[in-house]
Order: C-alpha cells, then structure tokens, then sequence
C-alpha cells in the first residue's frame, strides 16, 4: 500500500522533470544555434550575451537548477527572448541612428529590445508563479507565421513594404481556425497602411513601397547571398573547431 502511495506521488514528478528536460535542452539548443550565428556579423557583443544566458536558462532548467512553476509562461517567454536575439542579428549588418535621424537598423534594434524585455519578464512571472501547463497544440499555425515573417523578409527589398506586409499579414492569418476570408482582408490592407504610415510617414525610413522593376532578379541575388552566408558561418565553425 505504501509503495504504491509513494509511486503515485512520484509519477508526476518524473513526468515534470522528463519535460523540464526536453524543454530546457531544446531551447539551450535554440540559443547555441543563435551564438553561433553571432560570430558572423559586425556587431556581436548584445545578441551573444543574450544568447549565452538563454542557454544557461535551458541548462539551468534541463539540470533541474531553474524551477518552472508556469511552464506556458517560462518558455513562452524564452521563446519571445529568441526571437528578438534573431531579430538582433539579422538586423546587425544594418546602419543604425545617425544623430536625429533613424536609419534602416533602429526600428528592428528597438523593437526587438522591447521583445526581449517582455519576453524576460514573463520568463521571470513562469518562474516564479503558478501558472497552467503547456497542452496540445497543431504547429499548423505558428508554423504559417513563422513562414510569414521570413516571407516578410524575403519581399520587402525586391516587393516594397506594401505587397510584403500585406501578404505576410494574410498569410499569417491563414493558422488561424476562426479565419474569414473578407475580415481578413479588411484587417491586412488595415495592417498595411499602419506599417506605411509608422515607419514610412512617421520614422521617415527609406523603405521601398511597391515593386521594384528587376523584383524578381533582387529576390533571386537573396537567396544566393543567404546560401554563401551559411556556407560561410559553417567554414568559421569548423576552424573554430579545428583549433580547438
């Protein structure tokens, strides 16, 4: 009788580590793939610390060091934390204020900030109070806004800021099981003209608006940079490893 009393009580635990676990050595993964990256760009010093107590956190928490009373807060906002350090390096290359005046790298620079900075809050609220756990959920739509951010990136060089954030904002909507084709419309060409007057009217940025003649051909010499980029990152990597 005992013994089953004391199995009962430790099925839950096992089962609360086995997910700490899993979680916290998925996302120490996430955040030494991001450290990695770090070592291609000019400027890495802020996206490599991030990332280096991001991956603390993961191994914090896989070692059972970091407790996890609200497990949709904790690593949501840890995820939040990931992509503002993605955001951080992919903007890196960027030119950023001059003086008075934004330049093209400020905005991305501040808002992923701002994200790391919520992010590390509502990290610090999973950590510290009880909060629900993570239940199931179909990665048919955060998979399509993932797909919508890198599209967003993709064409708003080549496509101008209209066709991109209006079809990332569509195709975003789209993981949505409450979508409605004329709402989502209406709400998209809405999303649009906010974007143009914030960063176009407002912040006075240089973004392109509308398609640019040789699109395709710009859209094309992109990919061709990112495959020369990675095959770069991989080439440092090894002789990192090399003389190591």
């Amino acid at each position: 009788m005992a013994e089953d009393v004391k199995s009962s009580q430790g099925g839950p635990r096992v089962e609360i580590h086995g997910r700490n676990f899993r979680g916290g050595l998925t996302v120490a993964i996430l955040a030494l793939l991001l450290l990695v990256s770090t070592f291609a760009i000019s400027a890495p010093t802020i996206p490599r610390i991030l990332s280096i107590v991001v991956a603390l956190v993961g191994v914090g928490v896989a070692a059972g060091l970091v407790p996890v009373r609200g497990p949709q807060d904790f690593y949501g906002g840890l995820v939040l934390v990931l992509l503002a350090i993605f955001a951080l390096v992919a903007s890196a290359d960027l030119p950023g204020q001059r003086g008075f005046a934004f330049g093209p790298g400020t905005a991305p620079r501040l808002f992923s900030g701002i994200l790391a900075a919520l992010g590390a809050v509502v990290t610090l609220v999973g950590t510290f109070v009880e909060g629900p756990e993570i239940e199931k959920y179909k990665i048919h739509g955060p998979a399509l806004v993932v797909i919508s951010i890198f599209l967003f990136a993709a064409l708003i060089r080549p496509f101008g800021l209209v066709p991109a954030t209006y079809l990332a904002f569509m195709l975003s909507i789209m993981g949505s099981t409450e979508m409605r084709w004329i709402e989502s419309l209406i709400a998209a060409a809405v999303m649009t003209l906010f974007c143009v007057l914030l960063f176009v009217t407002l912040l006075s940025l240089p973004f392109q608006l509308w398609p640019q003649p040789n699109a395709a051909t710009i859209l094309l010499g992109q990919f061709e940079d990112i495959f020369k980029q990675t095959w770069l990152i991989i080439q440092k990597l090894v002789l990192a490893i090399g003389r190591s």
